[in-house]
This record gives structure tokens, sequence and C-alpha cells, in this order.
């Protein structure tokens, strides 16, 4: 979760650039990786919310019994 968080970081950056540096936008020549990074930030994104939601699936089903 915390990787996924990072990465959606840096992949902002590289989509964006630094405004206040000279640090360029990576993602106009590298389209293809960027994108690919992009689906694997929301894939890490996907798997919290199913590992958070599947705790509170168990906790609703430990509390009937």
């Amino acid at each position: 979760m915390s990787a996924g968080s990072a990465a959606a970081g840096v992949t902002n950056l590289n989509r964006t650039g630094v405004r206040h540096s000279a640090f360029p936008d990576f993602c106009k020549p590298l389209h293809r990786f960027c994108d690919r990074v992009a689906v694997s930030i929301a894939f890490a994104f996907l798997g919290a919310f199913m590992l958070a939601s599947s705790a509170i699936f168990d906790v609703i089903w430990l509390s009937k019994y």
C-alpha cells in the first residue's frame, strides 16, 4: 500500500514535471511506460481496497457467531 502511494506521487511528478526546477516531463517520450505504471498503481490501490473490504466482511462474519 505504501509503495502504491509513493509510486503515485513520483508518477505525478514524472507526468507534470517540476515547475520550479529543470526537471523535465518524462512521460512525453516514455508514454507507454507511464501508462503501464499508472495501471500498476491503480491495481495497487484496488488491491488495498479489496484487502480492507475483506477485513470488514470477516469482522461482520465473526460478529454473527
